[in-house]
């Protein structure tokens, strides 16, 4: 199991957590280096999702995953001192990876609150999150094939999946390509567009309304969203059917499926 590490001394820490009613918040918070993502402020994503999705009827309604100094992520930090130190990009990987699967596995929905840039590792995890709310200027893009890498946390299958192979190609494969909010709202990769600068709080307002739902129904909902996609529709079905019981059970609307 990872253990979440500790920014330098002297500086502030690397994410912040805010709790508001139903409404969790986590901020990244270097806006020094774009919210570009470091082992430290990894390692606190990691800790503080597994924290929030541990905490049983006192977890949250919904999450909000967010950036400060006006910029969602920059992607992988590659001006720490070890970034080609193979161990240390080992730590990072798993602290990543983690990340993702703790983000599937949550018992409640997760928007993203997106502004300025969300690049490379910082559009795949905007990309994990159920809903995405932008502001009209962000920028998105895939810039690992620049810098000597490939992308590695599903960005270009959830492209893919929910903008069309086209999208995906260009911001993989055009050095420097940036797409902006707009554009991924209209092919469907983003849900809603606001005025720059009011992403966060519309975000907070949906995850507040969406929260207000039954905790049961909502969990049921959010893994059917996620299971949903990869499936064909028979497989699908039986998977909805599945949550169907299992929500309607936990609300004690029916004790068991029929035999």
């Amino acid at each position: 199991m990872t253990t979440p590490e500790t920014a330098p001394e002297g500086e502030p820490s690397p994410l912040l957590v805010e709790r508001n009613g139903r409404v969790a918040t986590l901020t990244l918070n270097r806006p020094h280096r774009r919210n570009a993502m470091s082992t430290a402020l990894l390692g606190r994503l990691d800790h503080e999702l597994r924290k929030l999705t541990d905490q049983g009827g006192e977890a949250p309604g919904a999450l909000v995953l967010t950036g400060a100094g006006g910029t969602f992520s920059s992607g992988a930090d590659t001006r720490e001192p070890d970034w080609r130190d193979l161990s240390r990009r080992a730590v990072r990987r798993a602290h990543f990876r983690t990340v993702f699967a703790t983000l599937h596995e949550a018992p409640f929905p997760v928007v993203a609150a997106v502004e300025g840039y969300a690049l490379g590792g910082g559009l795949e995890l905007a990309l994990a999150c159920d809903l995405v709310v932008a502001g009209e200027g962000a920028l998105f893009g895939l810039p690992e094939l620049g810098v000597g890498a490939v992308p590695g946390g599903g960005a270009v299958h959830s492209l893919v999946r929910r903008a069309g192979r086209g999208v995906a190609a260009r911001m993989l494969l055009i050095p420097g390509e940036r797409v902006r909010a707009d554009e991924l709202a209209r092919l469907g990769a983003v849900e809603r567009t606001v005025p720059d600068g009011g992403a966060l709080a519309e975000a907070q307002a949906l995850a507040a309304s969406v929260a207000a739902g039954d905790p049961a129904l909502l969990e049921a909902g959010v893994r059917l969203l996620r299971d949903s996609g990869h499936l064909d529709r028979t497989a699908a079905l039986g998977v909805e059917n599945g949550y169907w019981w299992q929500a309607s059970s936990a609300a004690n609307r029916d004790p068991s499926p029929p035999s």
